[in-house]
């Protein structure tokens, strides 16, 4: 493989601030054309990173400069920011939109109440919506590592005694409520924003190989195995 081909992996010293070593390095390699910073995009894992970096290349520039767009690609609610700042979503990415949080909150607490009613464990509206928030959390989670129920539903042999029980009764209502909330999804025509992410990422990867960026990219500091975030990392 020619050495242009291959991507470059560097390492910061602990002793070092990771941000400011970070904006330095980029400073140092793409500075030199006034407009080369400005054509790059940098991937990082949040937005405190974001914020981090944003405030290291001001202090490294000595003055002003346009910076590379700082993009905070393990984000779990970027929703539209992603694909702006990525890639301009155009109709190869036939990406519905996503649902918005409370919207989906109030449904999965509707679907909560009908789904203990029926079984004569009836709850109340307040309860109904803490567990339709920690249902969003968990179809969010496996949305993002890719895990079907199916998976969930392996473990269960491996739980033993009065977990087991509790186990049992956890996945039972999650099941009933995965089978009937992608339905309650397609008649609003939208899909959750993990999912959306995923397909946004996963959207990304494929246009930057057939048609990479004209500037430099650079991925820094992501430590998640997410499926789709690791898609976009081995095309860069």
């Amino acid at each position: 493989m020619a050495e242009r081909e291959r991507p470059a992996v560097f390492t910061i010293p602990a002793h070092r601030a990771f941000s400011d070593a970070l904006a330095s390095g980029i400073i140092a390699q793409h500075g030199k054309d006034a407009l080369g910073l400005a054509r790059g995009i940098v991937l990082l894992p949040n937005n405190r990173a974001v914020r981090a970096v944003s405030s290291a290349f001001v202090r490294q520039s000595g003055g002003g400069l346009l910076m590379p767009r700082l993009v905070p690609i393990g984000d779990e609610n970027l929703g539209e920011r992603l694909g702006n700042a990525l890639d301009p979503i155009g109709e190869g990415a036939d990406v519905p939109p996503a649902i918005p949080p409370m919207q989906r909150q109030m449904i999965l607490a509707r679907l909560v109440q009908e789904t203990r009613g029926a079984k004569g464990q009836p709850v109340d509206a307040g309860e109904a919506m803490r567990l339709g928030q920690a249902l969003g959390q968990a179809i969010d989670q496996m949305l993002i590592e890719k895990v079907s129920p199916q998976k969930l539903r392996d473990m269960e042999g491996q739980v033993t005694g009065e977990l087991s029980d509790h186990w049992r009764s956890s996945l039972q209502l999650l099941e009933l409520l995965l089978a009937r909330w992608p339905d309650e999804l397609a008649k609003l025509g939208m899909i959750d924003m993990a999912d959306r992410r995923n397909r946004l990422l996963e959207y990304v990867a494929r246009r930057w190989r057939d048609m990479p960026p004209g500037g430099f990219v650079i991925a820094a500091g992501i430590a998640t195995s997410a499926p789709a975030i690791t898609a976009v990392l081995r095309t860069i």
